[in-house]
């Protein structure tokens, strides 16, 4: 458990520490925060902290560093958010309303403004189902022995295959059984599409059509399609200064590190905001990375807002805005499928 005077001492360290890419030493807390005490006391104080795994000393510095546990402790207790103001909300609203394309423009946009407010990277992610479910489907005839299914799915996607026959077909009787089917499994997922094909007879058409419908609803869905904007802003920061570290950062900012980085959502709720910081990826490329990310949509359909920089980013600054752009594209997003 952290004193109340420790803790203090814990939040001056992260907040200088974010704000200067310096280490913090104990003279620099006594100048900038005019403390009522001696520097032997916060020395004294530092090096307990230390020892409780909130900061560190890098190399031979006299000052000191955040740790992942300082920075969870700083975003979890210690901090103070920098709210969205009423006009930089009006700020974002405009420039979103400006915008006379679709939901794509917007996607892309927000991505631009979200990481301009925060200059760290910003990632938006396309929303897409939970969970796919069957609109409609269709039997084409290619020839007395295979036809074309095609099923559309709920949220517009289009997945057909090549369907053999037992035995020659014409397109009439195809069609019958598309309108057979469909009476029967509109609406369904995979899962209740299987379930009924189950109280079919095996070896009948509509059976074997039916499990084939399944499967093209269960096809591995493409990766999301992501809007990214910020990669200028965060390579000037101190940390990139050098040409190796940058070189790295780029490859770890490539779209499969931001896939892997955006996994983490998976079990965020729309409207919740998620912190991951350093070691808590588990992944060693990921280690000096955190990342801020927020649901948006509903459980029906859902996107990712996001913002990836280094440990020493502004939480303070960045988490309310994550939210807050989470929060219109939810909006944004109703008013789409209400147009």
């Amino acid at each position: 458990m952290l004193t109340e005077r420790r803790a203090t001492i814990l939040g001056m360290v992260v907040s200088e520490y974010i704000q200067t890419a310096e280490p913090v030493s104990s003279r620099a807390i006594v100048d900038h925060h005019h403390l009522d005490l001696s520097t032997a006391t916060i020395r004294n104080e530092l090096a307990r902290l230390e020892e409780e795994g909130y900061i560190t000393q890098p190399y031979t510095s006299a000052g000191r560093v955040p740790s992942d546990l300082g920075y969870r402790t700083f975003v979890e207790v210690l901090m103070s958010e920098d709210p969205v103001l009423a006009a930089e909300q009006r700020t974002i609203e405009h420039q979103m309303h400006q915008v006379a394309g679709g939901l794509d423009e917007w996607l892309s946009l927000s991505a631009t403004i979200l990481a301009g407010a925060v200059g760290n990277v910003a990632v938006v992610t396309k929303p897409r189902a939970r969970a796919s479910r069957l609109r409609n489907a269709q039997l084409v005839e290619l020839n007395r022995e295979a036809a074309l299914l095609v099923a559309v799915m709920d949220d517009g996607r289009v997945r057909q295959r090549m369907l053999p026959q037992r035995t020659p077909v014409t397109q009439a009787e195809l069609s019958d059984r598309a309108t057979r089917l469909n009476v029967r499994l509109e609406g369904l997922d995979a899962t209740a599409v299987r379930a009924l094909a189950a109280e079919l007879p095996d070896t009948s058409e509509d059976a074997a059509t039916a499990r084939a419908i399944a499967e093209l609803i269960d096809e591995q869905r493409t990766a999301e399609e992501t809007f990214l904007d910020g990669l200028n802003a965060v390579l000037r920061q101190p940390e990139f200064s050098d040409v190796d570290r940058m070189l790295e950062a780029v490859a770890t900012l490539q779209a499969y590190r931001v896939r892997r980085l955006l996994e983490e959502a998976v079990d965020a709720q729309p409207g919740a905001t998620q912190v991951v910081i350093g070691h808590e990826h588990g992944d060693d490329a990921l280690q000096e990375w955190s990342v801020v990310l927020s649901r948006y949509g509903d459980d029906d359909s859902h996107g990712t807002v996001a913002v990836i920089g280094p440990t020493r980013m502004a939480y303070h600054r960045t988490i309310p805005r994550v939210r807050y752009v989470a929060g219109l594209m939810s909006h944004l997003l109703h008013e789409v499928r209400q147009s």
